[in-house]
């Protein structure tokens, strides 16, 4: 009688807790955004009290990059010494619908590449890796000992530090319009991942070659996207050298 008794506790943990649940063995998976918002406070409070990091992926099943992310993720060394560093929490961005909200609590007008990864520290709820972003764009292509070389030896704490005294350098007359770039930049890449979503959807249920429309749609888009830190750090090194800001 225990053991069937022990098997409903624990079916009712994984229905309860649904983020922690898919971070544990082999079922890593993308959860609707809503369903983490509201728990990335317990979530925090979690990785404050453990010592640990958030670490907050975005991304989605479409894409190869965060399918490849969560199969290095789902590996059981791995995530073993994962979990000793991180509380892990992951989004589903749909086709491109979804995921802003997450990014603005964070203090990122919007997610520029899927998968985003995200490193918190819980205490500030301050993103340490801003300028790594889009290096996880291309996930499939790294082997397991760069993932392990950045998530489990990269000092975030450090790097953000790093950031932090460069952006000492620039005064608010001079960073308030780099901040502007990027929020106005951000706003065209949200309508047009609202143009693209539709025609990703439509590919990926096909089955068929992309149309040219969608090809087109899908490079924009990708050029406008990979754009947007570069630029912004290409211009905040301007403001540290005092030169004019081509913007």
């Amino acid at each position: 009688m225990l053991k069937p008794f022990l098997m409903l506790l624990m079916l009712c943990h994984l229905l309860l807790n649904p983020v922690q649940a898919a971070t544990n063995g082999q079922d890593l998976a993308f959860l609707p955004e809503q369903q983490v918002l509201a728990q990335l406070p317990q979530l925090q409070q979690q990785a404050a009290a453990d010592n640990k990091l958030l670490l907050l992926v975005l991304g989605a099943n479409w894409c190869h990059d965060s399918v490849a992310l969560l199969q290095q993720f789902a590996k059981a060394d791995f995530q073993q010494a994962l979990q000793q560093r991180f509380v892990l929490a992951l989004v589903d961005v749909g086709y491109l619908e979804y995921g802003q909200a997450t990014a603005n609590r964070y203090g990122l007008p919007l997610y520029y590449a899927t998968p985003t990864v995200m490193v918190i520290a819980p205490q500030s709820g301050q993103l340490l890796n801003k300028m790594d972003l889009l290096h996880w764009s291309n996930a499939v292509s790294y082997d397991l000992a760069t993932y392990q070389q950045y998530f489990l030896s990269h000092d975030f704490q450090q790097q953000f530090a790093r950031q932090q005294q460069l952006l000492a350098q620039i005064s608010p007359a001079q960073l308030a319009p780099i901040t502007q770039y990027e929020q106005q930049q951000a706003a065209t890449l949200a309508q047009e991942y609202q143009r693209l979503g539709p025609l990703l959807k439509a590919y990926k249920a096909s089955g068929l070659p992309a149309s040219a429309e969608f090809r087109q749609a899908w490079d924009e888009v990708k050029a406008l996207r990979s754009a947007i830190l570069p630029k912004v750090e290409q211009l905040q090194q301007q403001a540290i050298k005092a030169e004019p800001l081509p913007l």
